[in-house]
């Protein structure tokens, strides 16, 4: 059954066994994205990478760019990026049109700008804003199975659904680009875990600060963050209102939703007040949309309705362009899932377990989350904008949880050996079936004319180290699940302790 036998469900632990195989699951993730960063060449328009150099060279020397202004010339300290730049054909190319984003990201690798001037080591830059990038990545990866635990209290869908966004094409790719996705996803996933986890499990000021923290990271590093942060700040009031309505509980909810957006506003409200002045709108999309001369794709609801792009859009996570039998896998994994999901529905309608609480107050943060993201993207893609894969990311928590839950629930209903057992082994199989996946879709990505040749002196034998050291650590990850599906529950675990006798009074003798 999808639920937790331990009385205290809101108690309830992810063992610490699972949780280091779910880190080792997510290095290989950071392990794919290094090799990645570490050898391809710079994709100078085609992932924005040398706008987004630009944009950390322009805070190195103390100013915030424009989405207008040139990106450097210096070829003696940035041969890179100025070879890109020399390739664009048109004079809007040439500009960091990166700038409408807000800076935190860039601001973190003004130190490896420094750096490469200090070390006369150019490509230190593209390396170094790459790794950060792919950092956010694994780290989504392992949040994506925190919320997945959190969601639905079962080790084995954290374990699944870490395993699903490992194999995930845009974080085997886009993680290894200078890019800011990485660390807004994972900021954003962080905030929405916080969330959840004051949801499920109370509010205290440490679930509160951790919230508040990231949420400042989200908002700081995205302009998708900030409606992440609006979200979460609003779910804690429903929250903690429909909890307590006394004066002191309206307080209380008033207060931490204060704390949890107050904090990222002051932090990050000014540049999205700049934008507006500068280019009208909050994320000076129509002034890009502009600047780059972009006609609309059709109307909002044209858009919405258009469902091969959207089928196409989603497929494209786990699966490359002309990606012949990965299809299959991908089209396979969600069909198995839905019939999960349904037989799981279908239970619960009919009277079987609800599951533990909170849940449902986590799975509807999660789908508004989502509905938030796409109405966003809709809006984007309408105007004129590229439906890139990238974009999606945001929706990873909410797939992959949903994805590993409904393959699950089809393992609960195979009737052979103990339903734990069984679940354990098999999520087990699977996660190194989706690693093994993932290997093969980097291996067509790495072969495939679309790599455009290496960087200058590429660390290639480090980086197939890094790969290597990923791989073995996700065989680690696999057997650490096995070791664990033979190891008794918690509450199996726990022994009986004999109440201590009142003071001044002797123990009774035992036999």
């Amino acid at each position: 059954m999808l639920h937790t036998t331990h009385e205290g469900r809101d108690d309830v632990r992810l063992p610490r066994r699972l949780l280091a195989a779910m880190v080792l699951v997510s290095f290989f993730a950071l392990s794919v994205s290094s090799y990645v960063a570490l050898t391809r060449s710079l994709q100078y328009q085609g992932r924005d990478e040398g706008p987004n150099a630009a944009y950390a060279i322009e805070l190195s020397q103390g100013r915030l760019p424009t989405i207008n202004t040139p990106v450097t010339t210096d070829a003696a300290r940035h041969p890179l990026v100025v070879a890109g730049r020399t390739r664009m054909s048109d004079e809007s190319h040439r500009h960091i049109w990166t700038a409408n984003h807000p800076p935190l990201y860039y601001a973190l690798s003004v130190p490896l700008v420094y750096a490469a001037d200090q070390l006369d080591a150019p490509q230190l830059l593209i390396v170094g804003m790459r790794l950060i990038n792919a950092v956010g990545s694994g780290l989504c990866v392992l949040l994506v199975g925190l919320i997945a635990f959190e969601l639905t209290r079962r080790p084995e869908v954290a374990l699944l659904a870490t395993g699903i966004s490992a194999s995930c094409a845009v974080l085997v790719s886009a993680g290894g680009h200078i890019a800011n996705d990485g660390v807004a996803v994972a900021a954003s996933s962080l905030a929405l875990l916080g969330t959840l986890r004051i949801l499920g499990r109370g509010l205290t000021g440490r679930r509160l600060a951790l919230v508040a923290v990231a949420g400042v990271a989200a908002a700081g590093a995205k302009a998708p963050g900030v409606l992440t942060v609006a979200l979460c700040g609003a779910a804690l009031a429903v929250a903690l209102l429909v909890q307590d309505r006394s004066r002191r509980g309206v307080l209380r909810a008033v207060g931490a939703a204060a704390v949890a957006t107050g904090l990222p506003a002051l932090a990050t409200g000014w540049f999205y007040v700049r934008n507006i002045v500068l280019y009208g709108d909050p994320t000076a999309s129509g002034a890009l949309l502009e600047k780059f001369a972009r006609e609309p794709n059709g109307t909002w609801w044209q858009v919405l309705s258009d469902a091969q792009m959207w089928a196409d859009w989603l497929r494209r996570l786990w699966t490359p362009v002309l990606g012949e039998w990965y299809v299959v896998f991908v089209d396979l994994l969600a069909v198995v899932a839905a019939l999960g999901l349904l037989a799981l529905l279908a239970r619960r309608v009919v009277g079987g377990p609800r599951g533990p609480a909170g849940s449902g107050r986590g799975w509807l943060l999660l789908t508004v989350h989502a509905l938030v993201v796409v109405v966003n993207l809709i809006g984007f893609v309408a105007g004129g904008g590229n439906p890139n894969d990238r974009y999606l990311m945001p929706l990873m928590p909410v797939l992959a949880s949903a994805l590993a839950l409904g393959v699950v629930a089809i393992l609960d209903l195979v009737p052979v050996g103990p339903q734990r057992l069984r679940a354990r082994w098999a999520t087990a199989a699977l996660t190194l079936g989706l690693v093994v996946y993932g290997t093969l879709l980097f291996k067509r990505f790495a072969d495939s004319p679309m790599y455009r040749g290496l960087l200058p002196d590429a660390h290639t034998t480090l980086a197939a180290s890094v790969l290597a050291a990923g791989l073995a650590g996700a065989v680690v990850a696999v057997v650490l699940a096995v070791v664990l599906a033979a190891w008794p529950p918690a509450e199996a675990r726990t022994t009986y302790a004999a109440p201590r006798p009142p003071r001044g009074r002797p123990a009774p003798h035992r036999r």
